[in-house]
């Protein structure tokens, strides 16, 4: 048997079809819901997504997954590598006026030996300095960094231009372009390198990438780039169930992790969360129970006025206590952010995203200045690439089942400051239809996550 491995597809040629036959049906996974499309009802599809398809083809990515399972049977295929690229030597991958720590250092060191990779990082583990010593050590050749938020582009635009100093960095987004060989991109924009750097690439690098792995345009996008020989993802958060991560193995490789939350909380390098959840009491009396999701969402959490008054009391007692707070505040909806910045009144600012780039650097510089508590109220647009290490106190109250989203939020928090040592989390265990699971969820969240919670 033989594998003859591409940079973006890889083929195994063996005369045995009964290998070929178990390994089609081993990579295959139901689509939820599939069962519902008139492809399926016609059995015209079988509702799974197959990533070896029946003659051997697949996603090169996924190359380590398929020999270890090849080795179960005592098969060891040859590996035929093509097209073969000149190697590049990674000799200096140092940062004026930065010291990585040992699990920053090893992980540049993975992505420039191994070439693909998802380096998963928690957040406020240095992840773009991380990136920022790749760019470094692979100097000299065409790149492309794809993000899926211009916010998230500025900042490391910034960072690698400011604090790293990095040469020859250009930006395309919706507002701007600035040509350069290592060109940070918005995936919404990536049409306009496609003439510049699509053949001539050899490094791809996607930052957030668990948001690349659904979606027809995002998947198109990382598994584009033909002769990027480097491929390598950077999350806090890889997708746990098997298309979506298969999807991001696919594109980039195995996923990396050589320090987790935990870790860093221990060795003092992000803040220690106190994590209390509140129980509320069940007010529907059963009518939640003929709702349906949208439904109980807007009633017992968006207008829940018992819920939002808790929310009230929470910040109105925090700032009674630590006279120079800085409360975060996630909602899900536009009109619970708007509710809750309403009912809190001063010292408190809603951003949505709407907001332009400059109109949320204003707002949280005044948040972050403020020599009174503050608090700052947001949507998706907060919950991750905000570099905010002053937060003292975080309020979830989205009310959410997603473990990515939940430990995205709390990641908002943890970052480390000279101002705080502990950061106080609030949480709700709500106990209406679809609330009360989702809330169970989020608890399980946290504590896989090494953290500890306490009911209130």
């Amino acid at each position: 048997m033989k594998i003859h491995i591409n940079t973006i597809n890889s083929k195994i040629q063996t005369d045995n079809p009964k290998i070929l036959e178990a390994l089609y049906e081993l990579y295959s996974f139901k689509i939820p819901g599939s069962e519902y499309s008139a492809a399926y009802k016609r059995r015209n599809w079988d509702g799974k997504k197959h990533f070896i398809s029946r003659v051997g083809v697949f996603k090169t990515g996924l190359l380590d997954r398929v020999v270890r399972d090849l080795n179960k049977i005592d098969c060891t295929p040859e590996l035929v590598h093509l097209p073969t690229f000149p190697i590049h030597t990674a000799n200096n991958w140092q940062i004026q006026d930065f010291k990585y720590y040992d699990y920053q250092e090893e992980l540049i060191l993975k992505g420039i030996n191994r070439k693909r990779g998802i380096i998963k990082s928690p957040t406020g583990s240095g992840k773009t300095l991380i990136m920022a010593g790749l760019v470094k050590a692979f100097a000299g050749q065409k790149m492309v960094i794809l993000f899926n938020a211009k916010q998230l582009l500025k900042q490391t635009y910034d960072f690698f231009t400011k604090d790293c100093r990095l040469d020859n960095i250009g930006i395309c987004f919706g507002e701007g372009y600035i040509n350069g060989d290592i060109m940070l991109c918005t995936v919404q924009s990536i049409e306009r390198i496609l003439d510049t750097h699509l053949k001539e690439a050899k490094v791809l690098m996607v930052d957030e990438c668990h948001e690349f792995a659904n979606g027809k345009t995002t998947l198109a996008a990382i598994n584009s780039f033909p002769n990027a020989q480097y491929r390598i993802g950077f999350t806090a958060t890889p997708p746990s169930d098997k298309i979506p991560k298969y999807n991001l193995e696919g594109a980039f490789g195995p996923v990396w992790e050589v320090v987790n939350t935990a870790d860093l909380i221990d060795s003092g390098k992000l803040t220690k969360p106190i994590i209390q959840l509140i129980e509320r009491s069940y007010t529907a009396s059963g009518v939640d129970e003929d709702m349906s999701y949208p439904e109980v969402y807007d009633e017992y959490i968006v207008n829940n006025d018992l819920r939002n008054k808790v929310i009230r009391e929470i910040t109105d007692d925090i700032r009674k206590r630590f006279k120079r707070a800085r409360i975060l505040i996630l909602t899900k909806s536009l009109d619970h952010g708007r509710a809750l910045e309403n009912l809190l009144g001063e010292s408190c600012e809603f951003l949505e995203g709407a907001n332009s780039i400059g109109e949320r650097y204003k707002a949280i510089s005044r948040f972050r200045g403020s020599k009174s508590s503050r608090i700052l109220i947001g949507t998706k647009i907060l919950q991750t690439g905000i570099n905010i290490e002053e937060i003292t106190h975080f309020i979830n109250a989205r009310g959410m089942k997603s473990e990515i989203a939940t430990l995205q939020a709390l990641g908002r928090a943890l970052r480390r400051h000279d101002s705080k040592k502990k950061v106080y989390v609030y949480d709700f265990l709500d106990k209406e239809k679809y609330l009360r699971d989702h809330s169970l969820a989020r608890q399980r969240h946290y504590k896989k996550e090494g953290h500890e919670t306490k009911i209130l």
